[in-house]
């Protein structure tokens, strides 16, 4: 279901958000669990600028909130996890399980995505 919200959610996007949100879309169906986490933070941090899109029409409080959730922070944290090196953080050690880890934290991912961009959409 969050996968299809956030295919219908990605019309509603400016034509950069919605590029790499058509990006992370693909990479879902094609189970690239680490280029979801990263696609979704960064169609976060576009949507947010992005005066095109829905932060184009949101008020302030309703892109503080999105920006600044609980769910969006961990976004974030998350990507930089995998994406700067800091000994083996991120769900890259090595170990059986990171690929479930992943898989579990794309979803998150998606997750995160959609409830923000529903709060820029609908305030």
């Amino acid at each position: 279901m969050t996968l299809r919200y956030l295919t219908a959610e990605a019309k509603t996007l400016g034509t950069h958000a919605a590029r790499l949100c058509d990006e992370l879309i693909h990479a879902a169906e094609t189970r690239q669990h680490a280029s979801v986490i990263i696609l979704a933070a960064a169609v976060l941090d576009v949507a947010l600028r992005e005066p095109t899109g829905p932060a184009g029409d949101a008020d302030g409080a309703a892109i503080a909130e999105a920006r600044d959730s609980r769910e969006a922070y961990w976004l974030r944290d998350r990507r930089n996890g995998i994406v700067h090196f800091e000994g083996g953080r991120g769900g890259f050690m090595g170990q059986a399980d990171d690929a479930a880890i992943l898989a579990e934290d794309a979803d998150r991912a998606i997750a995160a995505l959609t409830e923000a961009l529903a709060i820029l959409n609908f305030g």
